[in-house]
């Protein structure tokens, strides 16, 4: 069958979270928003929280083109486990011509990390998530992360499967994410994020009173 590469208002919602992305049924026990549970995550090793935005493209000729209607904001809550990452992550998209087409305006997605139980210069690891199931692999440090996902969508979109590559800068406090929708490896849409992180600590007093911790 061939598909369709109409750069439709409707296809173009596909960006990262997209409405193509939320047909997951068969996604290895995921909803859009992430796995069913009836208790609580366990207590994780580690609790990470970013929160960012999302600039959105769509590839035109050689080049990238913005589409702003299509941006976003977004948290991410990252409770790591020593054996896998559990990220579950929500997105604002806040723009007055934002048109629907990647339905509602907020959405959730999660993402299940587990990895392998040998590592060495990279960990390597398999992903099920909201997007569709893949693998991926990290740094010994945990710094820079790839991933590939299979996008579970319809044969007429104009995309197969997702990439995914990270840079988490923590002294800074920062992460970079790029996220692009690829159609048998040739670039489509792509996403550029940018977070800031939030870690866990505790004040002395009431934040902005004198002699609380910063």
């Amino acid at each position: 069958m061939v598909k369709d590469m109409r750069p439709s208002r409707i296809v173009l919602g596909a960006i990262a979270s997209l409405a193509l992305s939320l047909s997951m049924a068969g996604c290895a026990g995921h909803t859009p928003e992430g796995p069913l549970r009836s208790t609580q995550f366990p207590e994780p090793e580690l609790t990470l929280i970013w929160h960012g935005t999302g600039s959105a493209y769509r590839h035109e000729g050689e080049d990238w083109a913005r589409t702003p209607s299509h941006d976003y904001e977004f948290t991410v809550v990252q409770r790591r486990y020593a054996d896998r990452w559990e990220s579950t992550k929500t997105m604002h998209r806040r723009h007055p011509d934002y048109d629907g087409s990647a339905g509602p305006r907020e959405q959730a997605l999660h993402f299940t990390l587990d990895y392998a139980s040998e590592r060495g210069a990279t960990a390597s690891f398999d992903v099920r998530s909201s997007l569709g199931a893949g693998h991926g692999s990290i740094d010994r440090e945990l710094r820079r992360a790839t991933m590939e996902l299979a996008a579970e969508v319809s044969p007429r979109a104009p995309f197969d499967h997702y990439r995914i590559d990270q840079v988490y800068a923590y002294e800074a406090g920062q992460l970079s994410e790029t996220v692009q929708l690829l159609d048998e490896g040739r670039p489509w849409v792509k996403v550029e994020e940018s977070a800031r992180l939030f870690a866990e600590h505790h004040f002395e007093a009431a934040p902005g009173v004198s002699g609380s911790s910063s």
